[in-house]
């Protein structure tokens, strides 16, 4: 499952950010055009796709 499908399968209505962090730089994104249901479903699909320490509180 790709990162779009994953967004499009739990849609729902809170807002989605990515924290991309580097070595020197955070980056903080907002992505308007996705909003999902924040649920363990999704919290698995997004693991299993980036990884099991993907996820911040």
């Amino acid at each position: 499952m790709y990162k779009r499908q994953v967004l499009t399968h739990h849609r729902g209505s809170t807002e989605v950010r990515i924290k991309l962090q580097g070595a020197r730089k955070t980056t903080l994104l907002r992505l308007d055009r996705h909003r999902v249901t924040p649920d363990p479903a999704l919290f698995g699909d997004l693991k299993q796709l980036l990884g099991p320490s993907c996820l911040a509180g």
